[in-house]
């Protein structure tokens, strides 16, 4: 079989790529960053991407522009939603265009904002609160009226995803307890949120693309929901596992959603207003449709996932620091006074 994954040098990307490649597709990568066996395209550009995926047999759609990761945390939240957007209507064209067999596309559980209730439903609204969930939202509804003009997409909705080669706010945790500091938990650490494997949602994707039921689904992707702990339980877990003696210290949601505000503002917060706003919120997705449409099952509870991609980063080396920015300088400053109370 011939297979497009675009988005090949990410965390979902590589797991994907490397799942296809073991089962004897031939694979072709696409990603903005480029690379050895990666064509290099901008999913803006149209007429090469047209030509990328011309012959194919299915398209897995993973490429999408996030501030947390590093090639795009310039982008301003206008430039991510148009660049999101603008990536999922060319490959749908170009799709339709060379008579794609099939699209495989990752939406997010981000579509749904806070959560009204739990576990979240398919059907449960989607209030977005950031550039990057109503991209997806928007993704969402252009893969709709694709498949209302014939095309087959199956969208998935993963939660945060955990594997090697990660970026965004989770090395800032695994440096801390790397090196023994303080671990910041945002809010109590008593509500639990669930996270998935980027290796689960490689078997969940190419399972899409065969499953004769998937044909315009949309699919929430993530561990198990009844195995999620708290993520207080969860921290520790990793602490014990890494040997390590970081301290785990509570900042209250309310002084956190303040100050994160501020710094976005300027710029300058580590983390974006999806992951501060839902500091102190419980957030588990209902898996039960894709264990019935797809026949599929996750492999990797929260601390497997959590305790694996650790041990990556830990022996990945500097490339995968997180970079030393000021509110980041700011906790480490007053690291030993947090030290000196525990």
């Amino acid at each position: 079989m011939s297979s497009v994954v675009t988005g090949s040098a990410g965390l979902l990307g590589r797991c994907l790529v490397q799942r296809l490649q073991e089962r004897g597709d031939v694979v072709r990568q696409i990603d903005v960053v480029g690379g050895p066996d990666t064509l290099a395209i901008d999913l803006r550009d149209q007429a090469a991407l047209a030509a990328a995926v011309a012959g194919a047999d299915v398209i897995y759609h993973l490429a999408a522009a996030q501030r947390m990761k590093p090639q795009f945390r310039g982008l301003s939240e206008d430039a991510i939603f148009e660049m999101n957007v603008e990536g999922v209507r060319n490959v749908l064209a170009a799709a339709e265009r060379h008579a794609v067999r099939k699209v495989v596309w990752i939406s997010s559980s981000g579509v749904y904002g806070v959560p009204q209730t739990v576990p979240c439903t398919e059907a449960h609204p989607t209030e977005p609160l950031g550039a990057y969930g109503r991209s997806k939202l928007v993704g969402e509804q252009l893969c709709r009226e694709a498949g209302a003009r014939g095309l087959d997409v199956t969208m998935l909705r993963p939660m945060s995803l955990f594997g090697p080669h990660m970026t965004g706010v989770f090395p800032l945790l695994f440096e801390w307890v790397r090196t023994g500091r303080p671990v910041y938990l945002l809010g109590s650490g008593t509500n639990r949120v669930q996270m998935t494997s980027a290796w689960d949602v490689a078997d969940a994707c190419i399972r899409a693309a065969t499953a004769p039921r998937s044909r315009g689904a949309i699919l929430n992707v993530g561990a198990a929901p009844e195995r999620v702990p708290t993520v207080r339980e969860q921290v520790r877990a990793l602490i014990a596992h890494a040997g390590s003696r970081s301290p785990v210290v509570c900042i209250p949601a309310a002084v956190l959603r303040t100050a994160a505000r501020a710094l976005n503002v300027v710029g300058l917060s580590p983390i974006v207003p999806e992951h501060y706003l839902l500091a102190d919120t419980t957030f588990i997705l209902d898996i039960g449709a894709a264990r019935d449409v797809l026949g599929w099952e996750p492999a990797y509870d929260n601390v497997a996932m959590m305790n694996a991609a650790y041990d990556w980063y830990a022996t990945a080396g500097a490339a995968y620091r997180p970079e030393p920015r000021a509110a980041l300088k700011v906790l480490d400053a007053i690291a030993p006074l947090v030290r000196a109370v525990w």
